[in-house]
């Protein structure tokens, strides 16, 4: 097995959360990770990587194998979104900052559970006689007090690992709706299939959200065009623009823009903070209400 070279980010004192959440950055393009590779990236000893990698299996996000672990079967499993808040923050907020600058004061406006749509629910805060349509709950929480939004949820049955409700419920409240924009995120997108997502539950109130929206804009991170994922919630030709980070691979984005789709680069690290600084979340065990 190749050793992963040291950056940066891999340094001696990075706490637990870190290290698990850089694990499952390294699952997300790899098969497997040994525990003694991590014990050289992370500088800890092998009996800390065994208990980082204890906890993740615990937590249902990995599986076990000989000397490591290996990524979950992603048709049936995703991670929580407590730990994808924490994955590519800084790109994540990057397209949030670029994705507001497209939204005005009195429109409607729809986001989805997506921790990028969460990014960008912090970006509007200082907006006017907005209204926002959204599933997810702490999107909905991290708006509650904004003074000049109105914060229209969805309702429905709550998914505790999305921190999202879904169901008919909110589907037939977005069939009555008539909404300006939809800013959703996804796990994966192509030409052929659209924008993807693995959960359908997820994908069929994303699918009503998209329907209720004169324009469909994505929200992506640019590790996102490398992924596929089982359900396609919104075909190609019904994407008005996607908005994503400068690492997005050009050969693809050239496709989307030739197929009459706007794609918006956003360069990371360029803006001011958010308006609100990220939810402190609890962790939540694992269990029947979450998938």
């Amino acid at each position: 097995m190749p050793r992963s070279p040291r950056t940066a980010h891999n340094l001696p004192g990075v706490p637990q959360n870190e290290r698990m959440q850089q694990v499952l950055q390294m699952l997300e393009t790899r098969d497997s990770v040994q525990v003694a590779e991590l014990a050289e990236v992370f500088s800890v000893s092998e009996v800390t990587v065994r208990s980082d990698l204890t906890e993740l299996a615990r937590q249902g996000l990995v599986a076990r194998v000989r000397g490591g672990v290996r990524p979950l079967d992603r048709g049936n499993s995703e991670l929580g979104f407590d730990f994808r808040l924490g994955l590519e923050v800084d790109r994540k907020r990057a397209v949030a900052r670029e994705a507001a600058k497209l939204i005005g004061d009195g429109e409607a406006i729809a986001l989805d559970a997506s921790t990028t749509a969460y990014y960008l629910a912090l970006e509007l805060r200082s907006k006017r006689e907005l209204v926002v349509v959204t599933n997810g709950i702490l999107i909905a929480a991290s708006l509650a007090d904004a003074p000049g939004i109105n914060v229209l949820v969805t309702g429905g049955m709550l998914r505790l690992s999305a921190m999202s409700l879904v169901g008919d419920l909110g589907g037939d409240l977005l069939k009555a709706t008539r909404i300006n924009k939809g800013f959703l995120g996804a796990r994966g997108l192509s030409l052929e299939r659209g924008l993807m997502d693995l959960n359908p539950d997820e994908v069929r109130i994303k699918k009503d959200m998209a329907m209720a929206c004169e324009r469909v804009i994505a929200i992506i991170d640019g590790s996102k065009w490398h992924r596929s994922a089982l359900l396609s919630f919104v075909p190609a030709e019904s994407v008005h623009a996607i908005f994503t980070d400068e690492t997005a691979p050009s050969d693809q984005v050239r496709a989307w823009t030739r197929a009459g789709v706007e794609v918006i680069i956003a360069e990371v690290g360029d803006g001011d903070p958010p308006a609100a600084k990220p939810i402190e979340l609890r962790r939540f065990p694992r269990g029947g209400n979450g998938s």
